[in-house]
């Protein structure tokens, strides 16, 4: 298998040859309507109910947080619901909230919404809805507690290096504890929530989720007076849809497809790289996979560049380890590249006495760019080293990763918030050690949880991605990922490098 063969596996990919004249649609408020199409919308609109792209295209513009990060820019820590923060010392933080800023209910913010919202009906006690979700990101923050009536003090369980970025990341989303409990909770506040973001919820209903702008909004109202979500799970669907007219924007359109979105003059391609690195996930509760040489055999028969060559044009990059730039101080930029040896991978299959036993290889097929044709490769490079894969076609997550029976998965680790504690160690931590355990591995994620030393979580951070590449992989990359989105040229919008879609400045002309 070489990037030739990878190539003619995929053929020229279909076209779709229609064409539309940009419309801008006013609603009943005489107000621009931008209609963007997602592969589907989320079934609840509370953050800590889902970790899946059409959560983070959508609550990023719902919900606000303490504290946020300049996606579009260079990421650094900015003001939103606070005001301001002071570092007390390792394990506290204290935050004085803006003053003026409403929710969707035309009520106040205040404190008590706060501490609700990292408060135990949410995040903390294990019998939430929530407590999975907030245990990604949230986990080492103890207490969140009034100072005033203005002022909150986070305090960690520990030292806690990243605690500011805590409290910009996912599942640290503000709610207002009257709307939720007046709503009876998770499923009701899900399909009704009262945030203090951009645009306020209208409806919900599996083929539409309706947005519109709030007027009151602190940081000033969007020039889009409706935003829609309209569900179209299939790719050519989308882009018939944008060419016609019937939308203004949709997602992941692949490389193959581009000629089809840009022979419309009215139209283009945006996009590019984010912070996430695509990857596929053994589970080694499966027999086979709970031998390391069959792990790593699995690795070493993949030609990555062959993959970017093929499906992405060489639009994304294949990382030396699970680590991007902006990690910044943390970031090594001379760590060893990964290795294509089909020969060495079939001793290291004979070694483990490897016997053509199937391994299931679950994927969804709409879930992330080219998502079946990575996987139609990814099987044709494995077979030609004696590997016998059971690909399964699935329909949801909770598919994907259903025991017994599983095997491999494909998987994206989109890193959120710039550290590695937010990509490869939420991925790969002591929750997840019914999977995967490697007690070394754990013990350098909890130095770089708590450390305050930057050289010290750098070298443990360095040991951790040493383990995952090279001596006992949970999982193996196959490259940063790469969004791209085909849109009329009358939207006035530019995509960050992060998985979120924002909408709080994009407008119609």
């Amino acid at each position: 298998m070489n990037r030739r063969t990878a190539l003619s596996l995929l053929g020229a990919g279909a076209g779709y040859a229609f064409l539309g004249a940009p419309q801008i649609v006013f609603g009943q408020d005489a107000g621009p309507v931008l209609d963007v199409a997602l592969d589907q919308v989320p079934a609840a609109l509370d953050p800590l109910l889902g970790q899946t792209n059409p959560f983070y295209r959508t609550l990023q513009n719902v919900y606000d947080t303490l504290l946020t990060v300049d996606y579009s820019g260079d990421g650094a820590l900015q003001p939103a619901l606070a005001e301001s923060w002071t570092r007390v010392d390792g394990k506290t933080i204290d935050l004085v909230l803006r003053q003026g800023v409403r929710f969707h209910d035309g009520s106040p913010l205040t404190v008590d919404d706060v501490i609700f919202s990292f408060g135990a009906e949410r995040r903390t006690n294990p019998d939430s809805p929530g407590y999975g979700t907030a245990q990604q990101f949230l986990r080492t923050i103890e207490t969140v507690e009034a100072v005033d009536d203005k002022t909150i003090r986070v305090t960690s369980s520990a030292d806690d290096p990243t605690l500011e970025l805590r409290l910009t990341a996912w599942g640290s989303q503000i709610v207002s504890k009257a709307a939720f409990e007046a709503a009876g909770g998770f499923e009701g506040f899900g399909h009704a929530p009262v945030g203090t973001g951009p645009f306020s919820v209208v409806s919900l209903s599996p083929d539409l989720l309706e947005l519109k702008a709030f007027a009151d909004y602190w940081n000033g109202k969007p020039d889009i007076e409706t935003l829609n979500y309209r569900s179209s799970p299939e790719l050519s669907s989308r882009i018939a849809g944008v060419a016609s007219g019937d939308f203004d924007l949709v997602v992941d359109v692949p490389v193959d497809q581009f000629d089809a979105v840009t022979r419309d003059p009215n139209l283009e391609i945006v996009g590019g790289p984010v912070a996430s690195i695509r990857v596929i996930k053994f589970d080694t509760r499966n027999e086979v996979l709970k031998d390391v040489r069959v792990r790593k055999a699995l690795a070493l028969a993949v030609d990555r560049q062959a993959i970017v060559d093929a499906l992405w044009g060489g639009l994304v990059t294949i990382p030396h380890g699970h680590q991007l730039e902006e990690f910044g101080a943390l970031y090594t930029p001379d760590r060893p590249g990964y290795t294509y040896d089909p020969e060495e991978a079939k001793r290291l299959l004979a070694e483990a006495g490897y016997d053509g036993t199937p391994i299931p290889y679950r994927i969804r097929a709409a879930a992330y760019g080219p998502e079946l044709a990575t996987a139609q490769v990814l099987v044709a490079m494995w077979n030609a080293v004696g590997v016998n894969i059971d690909l399964q076609i699935v329909e949801n997550f909770g598919q994907m990763v259903a025991y017994p029976g599983v095997g491999m998965r494909n998987g994206v680790d989109p890193i959120l918030v710039a550290d590695p504690l937010f990509g490869l160690w939420r991925s790969h931590d002591r929750g997840e050690a019914e999977i995967w355990s490697n007690e070394e591995f754990f013990r350098a994620g909890e130095t770089l949880q708590t450390s305050l030393d930057p050289d010290v979580r750098k070298a443990a951070f360095n040991r951790m991605m040493d383990i995952y590449d090279f001596e006992d992989p949970p999982a193996f990359i196959l490259h940063t990922m790469g969004t791209f989105y085909g849109k009329k040229k009358t939207v006035n919008w530019t995509p960050s490098k992060s998985v979120y879609m924002d909408f709080r400045k994009a407008s119609l002309t």
